[in-house]
């Protein structure tokens, strides 16, 4: 959600060593509607082959800074910053979908700057990458809230800049 508040359906198909798919596009067709293209990759040596479906227009992913809980303090010669989202995932479907949710936590590359993990409400955190990811079970009309909050302190002298990013990358199967 910090990059992008889209849902993405993704289809996991085993045995696809049976089916003699080639290398190439493939016309993606969901609920009788045309929705794009996605790429068929049979190299791949796993025994899954992940294909990406496009968009889901029905599970919804908002993500919203809390304030309450974000700050900026001065704690001797340092900076302190704390910063707080709320992430809320809805599922309009009629049916049931698992959803996996990944967002991310700043990783310092500097021995000045030290970034405090304060909570990931029950996800599972990477502190080499900084990736933090949630799976849930969805219900027709549910919906999950998770949190996440961390801090930063650095020198008051040095600048940084932890505001969302509009760069994207695109997966790769």
């Amino acid at each position: 959600p910090k990059m992008d508040q889209g849902a993405f359906l993704l289809a996991k198909i085993t045995g696809w060593e049976n089916l003699d798919l080639v290398t190439g596009p493939a016309s993606i067709y969901f609920g009788g509607s045309y929705i794009g293209e996605s790429m068929i990759q049979t190299r791949n040596v796993k025994d899954t082959l992940d294909l990406s479906m496009g968009r889901d227009a029905k599970v919804l992913v908002t993500r919203t800074k809390l304030t309450d809980y974000s700050s900026t303090s001065f704690i001797g010669t340092k900076r302190k910053e704390s910063y707080a989202y709320e992430m809320v995932i809805k599922n309009n479907r009629q049916s049931t979908v698992e959803i996996e949710l990944l967002d991310q936590i700043p990783i310092s590359q500097d021995s000045d700057i030290e970034v405090e993990v304060l909570e990931v409400s029950g996800g599972s955190f990477d502190p080499i990458t900084g990736k933090v990811s949630w799976k849930y079970t969805l219900a027709p009309g549910q919906t999950q809230k998770v949190k996440i909050a961390f801090s930063v302190k650095y020198p008051k002298n040095k600048s940084l800049n932890i505001k969302q990013s509009k760069t994207r990358q695109a997966r790769m199967f």
